[in-house]
C-alpha cells in the first residue's frame, strides 16, 4: 500500500482545522435564560398557568415549574394551623401532559409554603429548623410529587428563596441536585449539590438582557423568577403582590417569549436541561457571583438593573470584590463610580440642608456639637458594620444610614463653627 507524502497529511489537518474553525465562528456566544415560575399548587390560577403552558409551547421552549405539594388552604403567609391541600387530580393532570409535551420541568418548592418565621428581611420556610423537621417535610413532599408524576424530582426550591445549611445537607441526603432560591443563600464545603439562583424579574428581563448583551462572550445566565402576581388580573391573591409594580398581561408575556425564541443570541432552557447539557452550575460558581453583585442591593428600586444574570465561575472570581484592583474593567469601575456618587449626594445634601439649619437656630444649645460628634462616630460605625456582616445589603436601609450620617455631621461641624466664630466675636 502506497504512503501518502507529509506533504498530503499536512493539508489534511489544516483542513480539518479551517473547518472547525468556520463551525465555531457560526455558532456564536450566546445568552442563557431560565424561567422560573413559582407556587403551582392546588390553590393557583389554573385558567393563567394554562395560557402560560401555551406560551412556551407555542415557542417551543421549556418552563421550570416550582410545584407546592401541599399548599396551605387560606393563606401560606399565616402562621395559624390550616389545613393543607395535596397537589389535586386536575393540576396534577395538567403538570403530566406539560412534562410530556416537553414545555414544564417540575421542581419541589418546598412542602406547603408555610411560614416559620422571619429571618434577614424576609419570610422563611426552613431557615432555623432542625434537621429531623426539614428532612420530614421535604422527604413527604418529594414521595407525593414524584408518586403524582411518576418521575424523579431533581430540582428543590425553598419557599421565599430561604434555607441554611441544614436544608442543603437535608437535599443532599435525597438526591437533589438543584437548588434554585437566590444570592444570599448559604453554602457547605465539598457539596455535589448544583446552584443556580434566581437573578431577575419579568419586569427587569428586557433591560438584563440588553445589559447582558454587553458581557455577552461570557455566556451568562439569566434566571427569571416569576408568579401568577406578575400578570395584570392577578392583584389581591397574596400580600406579596403588593411589592410588585410593571404587571404584565399574558399577550405581552407570549409576545415576549416569542421575541426571545427569535433571536440567535438568546436561548431558553430548563433547569434539567442545564443539568443534563453539564452546564456549570457548581458551589463556586455560586459563591463567586454572590461576591461579585454584592453592589446590586445598594441600587434603588427605579434604578435600571446593572446586573441581573449569572457569570461563569471564573470570570465573576475575576471582577469580585476582593479583586477590584488587580481586575478593573471599564464597566465596572462605571457602576461603582454611579454608585458611590448616588449615596455621596444623599450625604451632602443631608449634610448642607442640616448644616445651614443649625447655624441659624444654633444659640438654644451650646453642647449640641459634642453630642452629634459622637453621634456621627456611632452612625459611621454602624454603617460600616452593616455594609461588612449584615446578609443582604438592601438600598433603603442604606439610604437612611448615610442620610442619618450626613445629618450628624451637618450639626456637628455647624456646631464647631459656630463656637469658632463666638470665641472670635468675644475677643474684640
Amino acid at each position: 500500500m502506497k504512503r501518502l507524502p507529509a506533504s498530503t497529511w499536512l493539508l489534511a489537518v489544516l483542513l480539518i482545522l479551517s473547518a472547525s474553525s468556520a463551525l465555531a465562528a457560526a455558532t456564536p456566544p450566546q445568552i442563557t435564560i431560565v424561567f422560573r415560575y413559582d407556587d403551582y399548587s392546588s390553590r393557583s390560577a389554573t385558567d393563567l398557568e394554562k395560557q402560560i403552558l401555551a406560551a412556551f409551547k407555542r415557542s417551543k421552549v421549556c418552563c421550570t415549574f416550582s410545584i407546592i405539594p401541599f399548599v396551605k388552604a387560606v393563606n401560606y403567609l399565616d402562621v395559624s394551623p390550616q389545613e393543607v391541600l395535596p397537589l389535586n387530580a386536575a393540576k396534577t393532570g395538567m403538570a403530566r401532559q406539560a412534562i410530556a409535551a416537553g414545555i414544564m420541568d417540575p421542581a419541589q418548592h418546598g412542602y406547603s409554603h408555610e411560614r416559620e418565621g422571619y429571618t434577614h428581611g424576609w419570610y422563611t420556610a426552613y431557615e432555623g429548623l432542625d434537621y429531623d423537621s426539614q428532612m420530614y417535610k421535604i422527604n413527604k413532599g418529594q414521595e407525593f410529587l414524584e408518586k403524582q408524576l411518576g418521575m424523579q424530582i431533581t430540582t428543590f426550591v425553598p419557599p421565599y428563596n430561604s434555607y441554611d445549611a441544614i436544608t442543603l445537607k437535608v437535599l443532599e441526603k435525597l438526591h437533589f441536585k438543584c437548588l434554585s432560591a437566590s444570592l444570599r443563600g448559604q453554602t457547605v464545603p465539598f457539596t455535589p449539590l448544583k446552584f443556580l439562583p434566581e437573578t431577575c424579574s419579568l419586569a427587569q428581563l428586557r433591560q438584563v438582557i440588553r445589559y447582558a448583551r454587553k458581557s455577552i462572550a461570557y455566556h451568562p445566565i439569566i434566571c427569571v423568577m416569576f408568579h401568577q402576581y406578575d400578570f395584570v388580573g392577578m392583584e389581591g391573591y397574596t400580600t406579596e403582590d403588593e411589592k410588585v409594580s410593571n404587571k404584565i398581561t399574558v399577550n405581552e408575556f407570549t409576545q415576549l417569549l416569542s421575541w426571545i425564541t427569535s433571536q440567535d443570541d438568546l436561548r431558553v432552557r430548563s433547569i434539567s436541561q442545564l443539568l443534563q447539557e453539564n452546564v456549570d452550575l457548581s458551589q463556586e460558581r455560586f459563591i463567586n457571583n454572590k461576591y461579585y453583585l454584592a453592589l446590586v442591593h445598594l441600587k434603588p428600586a427605579w434604578w435600571p438593573p446593572h446586573y441581573g444574570f449569572y457569570l461563569p465561575t471564573g470570570t465573576a472570581y475575576n471582577i469580585r470584590a476582593r479583586n477590584i484592583f488587580s481586575n478593573f474593567t471599564i464597566p465596572r469601575l462605571k457602576n461603582i463610580m454611579y454608585i458611590g456618587a448616588f449615596y455621596l449626594i444623599i450625604l451632602i445634601a443631608f449634610f448642607i440642608i442640616t448644616y445651614l439649619l443649625t447655624l441659624i437656630s444654633f444659640n438654644l444649645l451650646g453642647i449640641i456639637d459634642k453630642i452629634f460628634q459622637y453621634l456621627s462616630l456611632i452612625i459611621l460605625c454602624g454603617l460600616a458594620l452593616y455594609v461588612i456582616f449584615a446578609a443582604k445589603i438592601e438600598h433603603k436601609r442604606l439610604e437612611i444610614l448615610v442620610g442619618a450620617l450626613g445629618i450628624s455631621l451637618g450639626v456637628w461641624l455647624s456646631g464647631l463653627r459656630w463656637k469658632k466664630s463666638r470665641a472670635a466675636r468675644s475677643r474684640y
